[in-house]
């Protein structure tokens, strides 16, 4: 089993959860402004549960523990049957700018949750844990178009969707999230059939990853807006390249994550960006007026 207790994505340096409000049992909430409020968001939520794990993981804190386990109980209680026998953590708001209307699930937010919970089953053996997390990771199998979350590049590859729309947004942080909860389950359950999923993933990325190479920057998605990703997610998507070169061990994931951490270093590919990003912006502003 190669399933740690540490979850392989690091944080450190991008986010510590410090900006986020908390109820009283240590649970993120996320506040969307005026329009939606403050809510809960079972990616932030798992998120969170992640990188507590991962502190308990360095110094075997019980605050950290209680905290994740806060997290993993807080997916429990959400996990709302969705299709048949698929158990998901809905969305009742809509999002604005990508268009999902309630109420919507997300590819990152199953996989995420999944992720979380493997490990707190790990950790506790609490049978609700694991039968949550095997109904909730088969909404990875069921195509948008059927209410799902599973959609395809227009060379069929398969792709995760962390905003389930049409037309597909394609967010590339997204997929990966939802691709390692695809793998956690593969490989704490030993299914063959989630084996095969996560290398139909993996192998879309190693296809299509040009997609969203601008040759200076990389894009955040494959939305319409065609936005370029921040410099906090040019940096997510390297570590997200690294993580993939390791686990994988093919030679395309180790090449672009060194092309892309040439980019966010390089003073001239930060120039365009800074111009681009500022073009994208105020386009943006003037569609919203």
């Amino acid at each position: 089993m190669r399933l740690k207790l540490k979850y392989p994505f690091d944080w450190g340096g991008l986010e510590d959860f410090s900006s986020y409000a908390f109820d009283v049992h240590g649970v993120p909430q996320v506040d969307y402004g005026a329009d939606i409020g403050l809510r809960y968001n079972a990616i932030t939520v798992s998120q969170y549960g992640l990188y507590r794990l991962q502190q308990f993981a360095d110094n075997g804190s019980e605050e950290h523990l209680a905290r994740a386990m806060a997290c993993a109980d807080w997916l429990l209680a959400h996990a709302q049957i969705w299709d048949k026998d698929i158990l998901a953590w809905i969305y009742e708001y809509d999002l604005p700018f990508y268009g999902p209307k309630a109420p919507w699930i997300s590819a990152m937010a199953q996989g995420e949750g999944v992720s979380l919970l493997i490990r707190c089953h790990v950790l506790q053996k609490k049978p609700a844990y694991l039968e949550v997390a095997r109904a909730a990771i088969k909404a990875l199998e069921l195509p948008v178009a059927e209410g799902g979350v599973l959609d395809f590049l227009s060379d069929g590859s398969s792709w995760f969707e962390e905003y389930p729309t049409r037309p597909a947004s394609h967010v590339f942080n997204g997929h990966v999230f939802a691709l390692l909860g695809v793998v956690d389950c593969a490989d704490y359950l030993d299914l063959p059939d989630y084996w095969a999923l996560y290398q139909r993933g993996i192998s879309s990325i190693e296809t299509n990853w040009r997609l969203w190479d601008r040759g200076f920057w990389t894009r955040y998605d494959l939305h319409r807006s065609n936005r370029l990703a921040s410099h906090m997610y040019q940096k997510v998507h390297i570590r997200l390249m690294t993580l993939l070169a390791y686990r994988t061990a093919r030679p395309v994931f180790y090449s672009v994550a060194r092309r892309w951490r040439k980019m966010l270093h390089d003073p001239w590919c930060n120039i365009i960006w800074l111009l681009m990003k500022s073009k994208e912006k105020l386009l943006q502003r003037r569609t919203w007026l």
